[in-house]
């Protein structure tokens, strides 16, 4: 278990699992039968309201597996700064929609 988490292969799987989760959602969201049948209030989050949780999680992850591997401070700041940006992107959705 170790040599998965400090090989980065860690990472692969979250990036997977951050695939499956988006392209689950984003199909909730275009078939109305499931949406009704699965959630409650019949609500499915929009492709918009995923791009901005997505983006983030799959930044922070690329950051990390960089630290990990010890590849260049550059591409960390870089999985870092994905991530910054669709979080700000994500709370401005947030905040217009109640406003």
């Amino acid at each position: 278990m170790i040599d998965f988490v400090a090989s980065g292969r860690v990472f692969d799987l979250v990036f997977a699992i951050l695939a499956l989760e988006g392209i689950a959602l984003l199909a909730l969201s275009l078939l109305p039968r499931a949406r009704a049948r699965i959630l409650p209030e019949g609500r499915a989050p929009t492709p918009r309201d995923l791009a901005g949780f997505v983006v983030a999680g799959l930044g922070l992850s690329i950051a990390a597996r960089a630290a990990i591997q010890g590849q260049s401070w550059t591409i960390v700041a870089a999985g870092l700064t994905i991530a910054f940006l669709a979080h700000v992107y994500d709370l401005r959705r947030r905040w217009r929609a109640r406003s």
